[in-house]
């Protein structure tokens, strides 16, 4: 069956090209450890579904095999080498985060010839790209920039990051759900902004942590997106990322064209279920909690096998490098928080701001929008007051609000000290614990 015959839908929307991370997102789910067979065999089923790109690599991308993210079984000349030699139609992806990878790196990824270059920074810090991305342009390499963490910022704050992207030289921008927090009106709003804001592609890639991950990457094609990234059986950190074999033939059934083979794409994901994985991801607690949290899927194992060896719950482990606002190579928090963890005092945890802090920041931004009539997609974590409009008359009613509602005292001049929404629903969550009788989690 090919993509001509997977749709009941008669319109045709134009194209989506699919980018595949299998081989790259999804070395988070085995610690890194994929074989040059492994490699072989699925960028080559991949290559012939037609699949437009496959990316390869370790899974923070160039030069990030180390003790700290994790030491890959191959290093990246090997790697390159392999999915290099097993594609014949597809294109090759590579993935770099400044800090892991280098200027080198790059060098060497083009010289074993990478076809696209993604490079990632966190969401507000675009401007960590320029010198890379100056150099894929000056080699004629097709360069992208691409934004992780984006539920951390506005739908402005991602788009004027993304005008700057472009401004250095990126023939394309993106964002990342690293936290799969993500519903699909977030999507919208800010492919949207993005959309209007430049005038070169703009990617989405989803993670399924709350079983979102297809319906933000419809969202996304919907609010303009032209590319979107997924992987086989959702292959990839924590609950996995958006699932290429239902992806694509949802597309197609809405009118989309991908230019990809459904069975032969089927056969990959059934070689990648078999070969690649010990078990397809899963929507389990922790990845729940992961997503709730907004904290970068890749974390999982890690926290797992920390949490396990401190004797802590890794759910609070996760709340916890939420409300420090964690990122992606900041694995060493992980064990500075569970360490944190396991000195609290006993019954210090249910029911603390540390774990009622990503709840809080939900009731907040619940205030902030329906009671105060701000817009939903201004009041993100990073946000500072200026931005979401909490100028004095509306701090003194917020005041006046959170009294009414948890029955606590916060001062007008005590909100408006406060950097972002984050430190405002910090202190909620701080005050609600110091209450009486503030010994369990609010319902």
């Amino acid at each position: 069956m090919s993509q001509q015959t997977t749709g009941t839908d008669d319109t045709t929307r134009g194209h989506v090209l699919v980018h595949d991370p299998t081989l790259r997102d999804g070395h988070h789910a085995v610690r890194h450890q994929l074989t040059t067979a492994q490699l072989r065999g699925y960028a080559e089923a991949a290559d012939a579904a037609g699949v437009p790109v496959v990316e390869v690599g370790h899974g923070n991308g160039l030069g990030a095999s180390s003790l700290q993210a994790g030491r890959a079984r191959l290093s990246d000349d090997e790697m390159l080498s392999v999915v290099r030699e097993a594609l014949s139609n597809s294109r090759m992806g590579v993935f770099m985060l400044p800090g892991w990878g280098t200027m080198r790196d790059l060098r060497r990824a083009m010289a074993h010839g990478a076809d696209v270059v993604r490079i990632g920074t966190h969401c507000t810090e675009a401007d960590l790209a320029e010198r890379h991305l100056g150099l894929l342009r000056e080699a004629g390499v097709e360069a992208h920039g691409v934004l992780l963490m984006s539920h951390m910022a506005s739908p402005a704050q991602l788009a004027d990051q993304c005008a700057r992207l472009v401004g250095y030289g990126a023939q394309g921008v993106g964002i990342l759900d690293s936290a799969g927090h993500y519903l699909p009106a977030d999507v919208s709003a800010r492919i949207a902004a993005m959309r209007a804001a430049v005038d070169v592609p703009v990617m989405f890639h989803g993670h399924n942590n709350l079983g979102m991950a297809v319906a933000n990457s419809v969202a996304a094609a919907e609010a303009g997106a032209d590319i979107l990234d997924a992987c086989a059986r959702g292959f990839g950190a924590g609950a996995g990322n958006t699932q290429l074999e239902v992806l694509v033939p949802v597309l197609e059934r809405m009118g989309w064209r991908t230019g990809i083979d459904v069975y032969r794409l089927l056969d990959a994901a059934d070689i990648a279920e078999r070969e690649l994985m010990p078990k397809p991801p899963t929507i389990d607690s922790v990845g729940i909690v992961s997503g709730l949290a907004g904290v970068f899927s890749g974390f999982k194992n890690r926290v797992l096998d920390v949490s396990g060896r401190q004797g802590v719950d890794p759910r609070d482990v996760f709340f916890e490098l939420g409300r420090r606002q964690a990122v992606a190579g900041q694995e060493d928090l992980i064990v500075d928080v569970a360490f944190a963890l396991k000195e609290e005092p006993a019954g210090a945890g249910r029911g603390t701001g540390r774990e009622r802090r990503p709840q809080v920041y939900e009731e907040l931004k619940g205030i902030l929008v329906d009671d105060l009539q701000m817009r939903a997609e201004d009041v993100v974590p990073t946000a500072g007051r200026e931005q979401v409009g909490l100028d004095s008359l509306a701090a003194v009613e917020l005041a006046t609000l959170l009294g009414d509602r948890y029955g606590v005292e916060i001062h007008d001049y005590e909100l408006l000290e406060a950097d972002t929404v984050a430190d405002i629903a910090d202190l909620v969550a701080e005050r609600r614990a110091a209450a009486p009788g503030a010994t369990a989690a609010a319902p």
